[in-house]
């Protein structure tokens, strides 16, 4: 089995090198953007609060994460600098939040005992709870699409590779369930996979990514066959290059929900060209005006979905609509955290 660490180009390779000290230049904080997040969100979690029995584990998490990112930006020093309105609409969603998760972690039932067993250790907040330094991958200039894929292979590529889903819980489960015994591994076949020599993407990649962060915040250590340390900062140069390759395309089949989980999974380790003001836009260019979302907007009927998710009122997905809420709360925690100050 093919068992060598991913290698990307050299010129990837110096744009990672430079990573950890290219910071964004501090951009000014826009009242009006702010609040459309914050109106944005509001309906989502409300949303989701409503209709605990049409979620799914995932959209719990996706709770978990964004219970997570208010109340860091709620204790962040910065947060004195808002206005009192706004500070007020932060404190009433850290307590919408708060109730949702309660609710869906008590009303949610679980497809598999292997389910049952990730929605009571991955929704651990104290897990989730840490500083994000903020940084970027690329220092000057964003990757442009590549013109070798065409629209058959970016849709192909959205689906296919390990793991899959299934594959992915088997994994996360075995990880949790380790540390739970006292030391935390990561499977020999799932650790020899995730650094497989493979032509991946798409959701197969945003998994291995998950499946390393998960291994992290249980204790598991990296070591040199398995470095975390380099294996995250490469796993997101290479989520934003596919990122790039699916607007391209438009977002093709489950494009929307895929760029969301890329913003959700990368922006958590601070990586600023994941939160950039044109995938904010996009992102609350597309809910429902209830503030739900779906995969592929609302102006006809689609059935694509995912095993892990189901269509919920409105003709909108649970598993979209908890990312969405993820990514509103990341959005809203950096604005505080770096556009804030005197």
């Amino acid at each position: 089995m093919e068992s060598k660490i991913v290698r990307f180009s050299s010129v990837l390779g110096i744009f990672l090198v430079f990573a950890y000290f290219s910071l964004r230049t501090k951009a000014e904080f826009n009242p009006k953007s702010f609040e459309r997040k914050l109106i944005a969100l509001d309906k989502v979690l409300t949303y989701i609060n409503d209709r605990p029995h049409q979620m799914n584990v995932d959209a719990t998490f996706s709770v978990t994460l964004s219970k997570v990112n208010l109340m860091a930006a709620l204790f962040h020093e910065n947060v004195q600098y808002l206005e009192s309105r706004f500070f007020i609409a932060l404190k009433e969603i850290v307590v919408l939040s708060n109730m949702t998760r309660k609710k869906l972690m008590n009303n949610v039932v679980p497809e598999s005992g292997i389910e049952l067993s990730l929605q009571s250790t991955l929704n651990n907040l104290t897990l989730w709870m840490r500083p994000i330094w903020w940084t970027r991958i690329f220092p000057k200039d964003r990757p442009i699409p590549n013109e070798e894929l065409n629209y058959t292979q970016v849709v192909k590529s959205i689906r296919e590779g390990w793991p899959n889903e299934t594959e992915s819980d088997q994994c996360l489960f075995k990880i949790t369930r380790s540390s739970l015994n006292g030391e935390c591994q990561i499977p020999q076949t799932c650790a020899e996979a995730l650094i497989r020599n493979d032509d991946f993407s798409g959701y197969s990649l945003t998994h291995r990514l998950l499946m390393i962060q998960i291994a992290e915040r249980f204790g598991c250590r990296e070591t040199a066959s398995l470095p975390f340390s380099y294996l995250v900062p490469a796993f997101c140069a290479r989520i934003f290059q596919d990122l790039v390759n699916l607007e391209a395309w438009n977002f093709p089949d489950l494009g929307r929900d895929l760029m969301i989980e890329q913003i959700v999974l990368c922006g958590m380790e601070g990586y600023y060209e994941f939160l950039d003001k044109h995938y904010e836009d996009l992102i609350l260019s597309w809910p429902h005006r209830s503030g739900c979302f779906n995969f592929q907007g609302f102006s006809e009927e689609h059935k694509m979905t995912r095993r892990s998710s189901s269509i919920t009122d409105f003709g909108c997905n649970n598993h979209i609509t908890g990312l969405a809420a993820a990514s509103l709360s990341l959005l809203i925690r950096e604005n505080i955290e770096n556009e804030l100050g005197q």
